[in-house]
């Protein structure tokens, strides 16, 4: 066990100079379960990056006696065996055996004495040990055995994501920093890491998953308005903390205000008072020297004076600082969209699709009626996304029937917008003041719209797609996965504008929580096209309602 200290940090990004941490100061013990949470923009990444050491502190220092290790980790090995793979991200392994097969085939002592250092240097590291640690690591993680003998790139996403995470925890003497490690995995993927993180300690996970962050954590660092605050507890106990203090907050804040105009127009008052008074007393002018000393004198205790009550209201306001507001949003239905609940929005008639000669679906129906609510569930890489787009008309498709007006509004999983200003993407009057709106809601200050797309993060760049989708008057919403790198107001945000403005939508979406409060019907589509073998079936599946 040991601690990693954060010692008057400050960081910026040039060229705006706008303050990311100012003099933060903080002890993590390695030993932690860390959760970081924090509304998008407020540097949970940046905070990562600068504990891995990829970026320095404009100020301060962080102290660390430990190596860490950054996930979503980028690989580059020509090894294509996924023990091979996995032996060479953890420490060079795989090399280091290579080398010694190399020289032992090459005569004379020079080679035998480089070939004793590197299998020296192979067995210190733990070398000999490695492949029952990463077969226990595999178990731990619920995957199969088999899977190391596979080509590494013929593993799915998944599988993938697992490995990769499983050979960071195995880095000797390893602090692993995890950004987002749920998103685009599907529900039981997500299941599988959280009982993975459950038997692991000495790490800290960004997530905005409530539920995961519960089953794993048992610390929160939250990054706030205007500072950072660590608490001991899951995210529950932590929300309840919160909740109760913001609780608190809101009943106080009317008083509070009134209280800081009511200081600062006594303020005024006071300095008026005192020179109309002193004016009264001396109403000509004179070079007597004691009526100037009292003068003096006497607007000196009134500047006194006016400083105190100009503290109590700073001291007021502070009371206030992480004060957060999260105004309800808005889904802009077309006009009557919604007013005809069960008429036929569109229909899918015996679909059939799929890649390169492999069936997604085959002699698939769906019937979309207007105030509907369809939840697409189903493993990574059974077709979520596809279908999305196929309701959506790309590719086109005989088996697609809709009016020609129907207009159908896409938040993709992939923001469509990645680059220039926003203004450039917008044309239409109506819609830009709609989506300026949504951007307020969603936490997007005035000064940040003006900055190019390239300087946002992942999360405020999914807020700006589902503001575009949800500006749009449409008959028909789509949003796929529109919870990842999300902060947890906005889940909510989004939640209850669902519930309260009942658009008709199609959602693929792997939070089982958000996914079960807003659906009127669900589609597991790994049941509709027949898993395992992908056959018919889905006829009969995606028709079923459950309101």
């Amino acid at each position: 066990m040991s601690k990693i200290l954060i010692q008057d940090m400050s960081f910026y990004y040039e060229p705006c100079y706008v303050p990311v941490f100012e003099r933060v100061n903080l002890v993590l013990d390695t030993d932690w379960r860390l959760g970081l949470v924090g509304r998008n923009g407020r540097g949970k990444t940046t905070f990562l990056k600068l504990l891995e050491g990829e970026r320095e502190p404009v100020q301060g220092k962080i102290a660390k006696s430990v190596t860490m290790e950054y996930y979503p980790y980028r690989y580059e090995t020509a090894y294509k065996k996924t023990m091979d793979v996995l032996k060479e991200i953890i420490g060079g392994f795989k090399s280091m055996e290579d080398a010694m097969e190399r020289l032992l085939l090459r005569p004379g002592k020079e080679a035998m004495e480089r070939c004793a250092d590197i299998r020296e240097e192979y067995g210190e590291a733990g070398g000999y040990q490695l492949e029952v640690r990463i077969h226990r690591e595999l178990f731990r993680m619920g995957l199969p055995e088999e899977l190391l003998d596979r080509d590494f790139e013929v593993l799915s996403g998944g599988e993938k994501t697992k490995m990769l995470m499983l050979a960071l925890f195995l880095r000797p003497n390893a602090f692993v920093l995890l950004d987002e490690p749920t998103n685009h995995l599907d529900i039981r993927g997500k299941q599988d890491i959280a009982r993975y993180l459950k038997q692991k300690k000495g790490f800290l996970a960004v997530s905005h998953d409530r539920q995961f962050l519960d089953e794993v954590t048992d610390h929160i660092l939250a990054i706030n308005k205007t500072d950072i605050t660590l608490e001991k507890g899951n995210y529950s106990a932590w929300r309840e903390n919160t909740d109760k203090k913001e609780a608190f907050e809101r009943r106080t804040k009317a008083r509070l205000e009134k209280e800081i105009e009511i200081l600062e127009k006594n303020a005024v008052v006071r300095r008026n008072w005192a020179g109309i008074a002193e004016k009264e007393k001396n109403p000509y002018k004179t070079n007597n020297r004691g009526n100037s000393s009292r003068a003096a004198k006497f607007m000196r205790q009134a500047k006194t004076a006016e400083q105190e009550i100009r503290d109590a209201a700073a001291v007021k306001k502070e009371l206030l600082k992480n004060y957060e507001t999260v105004p309800p949003l808005c889904i802009f239905n077309k006009e009557g969209a919604g007013r005809e609940e069960g008429r036929p929005v569109l229909q899918l008639d015996k679909l059939t699709f799929g890649y390169g000669g492999m069936p997604l679906f085959r002699s698939f129906s769906l019937d979309i009626s207007a105030g509907d609510r369809l939840w697409v569930k189903g493993s990574n890489g059974c077709g979520k996304s596809t279908l999305l787009k196929l309701i959506k008309g790309e590719p086109e498709t005989k088996a697609r029937k809709a009016e020609e007006d129907t207009v159908i509004a896409f938040s993709y999983q992939e923001p469509l917008w990645q680059e220039g200003c926003l203004r450039d993407w917008i044309s239409d009057p109506g819609q830009w003041e709609r989506f300026l709106f949504l951007c307020s809601c969603l936490d997007i200050p005035e000064e940040m719209r003006k900055r190019p797309l390239q300087t946002y993060s992942s999360g405020e760049k999914r807020k700006v797609d589902v503001a575009r989708a949800l500006s749009q008057e449409s008959a028909l919403l789509l949003l796929d996965e529109p919870l990842n790198y999300m902060d947890i107001y906005f889940r909510e945000q989004l939640e209850k504008a669902i519930l309260e403005c009942r658009p008709t939508l199609v959602f693929v979406e792997h939070d089982e929580r958000f996914g079960t409060r807003v659906a009127t019907r669900t589609i597991d589509l790994d049941q509709a096209a027949g898993i395992p073998g992908r056959a018919d079936g889905a006829e009969r599946t995606a028709g079923k309602k459950s309101r």
